[in-house]
């Protein structure tokens, strides 16, 4: 099979599934994995599909993602370059004094390294955040409630309202996915999406963290819109053209 075959194979199987692995990929091209790799690093260049930890996947995924389709916090090491990059623009916002709000999900831990030297008080309902904290000029409040080992973070009833008893300077937030057209952003599940509702009210400003995975990808729920966010920050993307995005978006 030509290369050029293989690449059409590979983008429309990609489109169909919106994830395949390396190893899958290779099985059915009937090449190596190196080879895939090669292929799906040209396809990337070319804007077809997007690299991500493991395999491919396609730039306009037809899924819906629920709680099902998610990985566990575990599994979601993909894009830890553009997650840290993205995380050290948003610790400049952040000053001595200040009480800030940190969401679960993967998006936010790096964020830690940046700010908690710095003399503030951080407040979160995310267990990778207490398992990577070792400030000691920072403050950290753990919120409780109920434990959901998959998103490694307390949610429901005792967590909004033990976050409720908290104002913040500032919040950030994390996503499943993002629609540009909609100005949507969505998440996978709804106790979840309570809980960045409840942060966002509390705080007087919202920042939202996210990597060029989560651009085109539809979740389970439509929690905000992309508006109300003071910005909206991510690393560099073929989808993100600087001149045709809302003025809240910052490229990094």
């Amino acid at each position: 099979m030509l290369a050029s075959e293989r690449f059409e194979k590979i983008v429309e199987i990609v489109n169909q599934k919106g994830f395949i692995s390396t190893k899958e990929l290779s099985v059915t091209m009937q090449v190596t994995e190196t080879t895939i790799r090669r292929d799906c690093e040209e396809l990337e260049k070319q804007g077809l599909l997007l690299r991500v930890h493991g395999g491919a996947k396609s730039v306009h995924p037809k899924v819906i993602l629920s709680t099902k389709d998610e990985k566990t916090m575990k599994e979601r090491k993909e894009f830890f370059y553009e997650k840290d990059i993205v995380c050290q623009k948003a610790a400049s916002f952040v000053k001595d004094g200040d009480c800030i709000f940190l969401d679960g999900g993967t998006s936010i831990v790096p964020i830690l390294p940046y700010i908690q030297e710095k003399k503030i008080k951080i407040v979160t309902h995310s267990h990778l955040i207490v398992d990577a904290f070792s400030g000691t000029e920072s403050e950290l409040f753990v919120i409780g409630g109920r434990y959901i080992p998959e998103y490694a973070m307390s949610v429901g009833p005792i967590t909004i309202s033990e976050l409720d008893r908290f104002n913040f300077d500032l919040a950030f937030l994390s996503c499943a996915g993002i629609d540009l057209d909609r100005k949507l952003v969505y998440t996978a599940e709804m106790d979840t999406m309570a809980v960045k509702q409840k942060a966002m009210s509390l705080s007087a400003q919202k920042y939202l963290l996210i990597d060029r995975s989560k651009i085109a990808i539809k979740g389970f729920c439509s929690f905000i819109d992309s508006d109300d966010f003071d910005a909206i920050i991510c690393d560099q993307s073929k989808e993100l053209d600087m001149e045709t995005l809302p003025e809240n978006y910052i490229l990094v």
